[in-house]
């Protein structure tokens, strides 16, 4: 319905005829959608062996080169959704408008590249398991994610779907470090980025909020020294700071 509904997208606006008998408001939304890695998984997180451990953090970069949010936001949220790099949303005081959008354009031939130079190969790859409740839309989403991976090589029988029955079950299992692929949706509490960034807090990790079982020393470190301060332009570029190592990391598809 929104083609026939609204004038344009960018800005929203209506159509001619509806726009003289309505109103339209529209807000940015305070929150942001991810799909986490398990880092606690060694098939694609965080493996004892320096050398295998360096090969995930590539396939992970890889996976997140391969996705393409421009057609998640026209398939699935009607052209008008934000894409934003890293997990400080544009509603938060903190957002960084000058932080690269690298980690959220599409790159297949750099994704190959790192898959090539690291090794990986279709008969190496592991299978990646995408969880999510099950429902017609869920499903959609999957299929788009597996048809974004086919691009880079990954084979489709390697990109499998894990149905939960509810959202219930499926968070249960994440929470219990259960699912490799962790999609999931936050709406801020509060508008202040430490309520995102502390889904990626080490001291977080299941059945906390970092469903990602992120850990990185730095990370955490600056979000200690930042979580007692006022607001002030150093607080501000420590949460930044943050978003960067996130994203430099490979630990979301955000």
């Amino acid at each position: 319905q929104f083609d026939q509904v609204l004038a344009s997208r960018e800005p929203l606006l209506l159509n001619p005829s509806l726009a003289e008998k309505y109103h339209l408001l529209a807000n940015l939304e305070s929150g942001f959608v991810h799909t986490d890695f398990n880092m606690a998984d060694p098939r694609i997180g965080y493996h004892p062996d320096a050398g295998e451990n360096a090969r995930n953090k590539a396939l992970r970069c890889a996976i997140i080169k391969a996705f393409d949010w421009p057609k998640r936001n026209e398939v699935f949220y009607y052209g008008i959704g934000q894409v934003f790099p890293g997990i400080i949303p544009p509603a938060a005081p903190e957002f960084d408008p000058d932080q690269s959008e690298a980690s959220v354009q599409r790159d297949l031939e750099g994704a190959r590249t790192l898959l090539e130079q690291n090794g990986w190969t279709p008969g190496n790859l592991p299978v990646l398991e995408y969880g999510f409740p099950s429902s017609v839309t869920e499903r959609q989403m999957f299929e788009q994610f597996r048809s974004f991976l086919g691009e880079i090589g990954y084979p489709a029988e390697k990109v499998r779907p894990l149905t939960f029955a509810t959202y219930g079950d499926y968070a249960r299992a994440y929470l219990n470090r259960e699912v490799m692929l962790i999609t999931t949706g936050w709406t801020m509490d509060y508008p202040d980025a430490e309520n995102t960034v502390q889904l990626f807090f080490g001291p977080n990790s299941s059945p906390g909020s970092n469903s990602a079982n992120y850990s990185n020393e730095e990370f955490d470190r600056l979000y200690r020294s930042g979580s007692g301060m006022q607001a002030s332009p150093m607080r501000t570029t420590m949460y930044r700071n943050r978003n960067r190592i996130v994203i430099d990391d490979c630990v979301t598809i955000s």
